[in-house]
């Protein structure tokens, strides 16, 4: 009877620890559910005025573009275009190929701009921060292309983060100007990028 005992004992500890442990669980999840709704209630606050970009950019990015953008109206674009040039004129490299991708994506990036503008619903600093983010990122990128030959760094450049300039456009509601097919950013066979004659109305905004 003793032995009965002390196993319907332990069976009951055991089922009061499990009952326990679960409450406790239970509690652990509703607390994170709460700060995490707070944690987003906070960041939509904070990045109201980029209410596109928030979880398709970096918090990180928005924090530093953003603030700067709205203190200063920092010209953006022209920083993206000088990322851009750095890239595409890198002595170290000199590898004319890659200058030619470098080339087709800047045109496609003022398309991209121009495109957004007229057929997309957002503002000029949103468009912007999304263009410095991506060329940021490649610029990045890019640092690893020393010591890679022309073929590596073709098809690096088939992927991320340089082909993500095509989820640009998806991030912005469209227009009802907008045209029946999105811009794309592939040929007909599906290189990337595209060749592109970039955009005469974007190219005159930059000066450097």
């Amino acid at each position: 009877m003793e032995t009965i005992g002390i196993i319907l004992l332990a069976v009951i500890a055991y089922f009061l620890w499990k009952i326990y442990n679960q409450r406790e669980e239970e509690e652990k999840q509703i607390a994170d559910e709460k700060f995490d709704a707070e944690w987003e209630a906070k960041k939509k606050e904070e990045f109201k005025d980029y209410p596109h970009l928030l979880g398709n950019v970096d918090n990180s990015w928005l924090e530093l573009f953003g603030r700067h953008y709205v203190q200063k109206n920092l010209p953006f674009l022209n920083a993206a275009f000088l990322m851009y040039l750095k890239e595409a004129n890198n002595t170290k490299l000199d590898i004319m190929e890659v200058d030619h991708l470098f080339n087709s994506l800047w045109d496609l990036t003022e398309e991209l701009l121009e495109h957004l503008e007229k057929y997309h619903e957002s503002t000029k600093y949103e468009y912007e921060i999304a263009i410095i983010t991506f060329w940021q990122l490649t610029a990045q990128e890019a640092e690893s292309f020393m010591g890679k030959d022309v073929e590596t760094i073709k098809r690096m450049f088939q992927t991320s983060p340089f082909t993500d300039i095509e989820k640009i456009p998806s991030w912005f509601p469209k227009k009802e100007n907008h045209p029946d097919k999105e811009l794309t950013f592939r040929d007909e066979e599906g290189n990337f990028p595209r060749e592109s004659k970039g955009s005469k109305l974007i190219h005159e905004r930059i000066t450097v």
